[in-house]
């Protein structure tokens, strides 16, 4: 699921860290920017997302949340 322009979530429900941000180097590089584990850590997912965009409101981080969490059987 995409950030912005430049960057995406990969979400990985079965690996131990399950969420996953990249970013396109370069314009068509991956980078990975940071990686969690969702499932058990949720609560510092709004920190973890704000940390590397500061310009990012709460809102689109909660939008965020909204889509990760069918992928977890979490409540929307």
């Amino acid at each position: 699921m995409t950030v912005d322009d430049t960057t995406f979530i990969n979400v990985i429900p079965s690996a131990t860290y399950n969420v996953e941000v990249w970013e396109y180097v370069d314009g068509h590089r991956p980078h990975r920017m940071g990686r969690m584990d969702y499932k058990f850590n949720r609560d510092s997912f709004p920190g973890f997302i704000y940390r590397m965009f500061p310009g990012i409101d709460f809102v689109q981080i909660h939008n965020l949340q909204k889509r990760i969490n069918p992928f977890f059987d979490f409540e929307v």
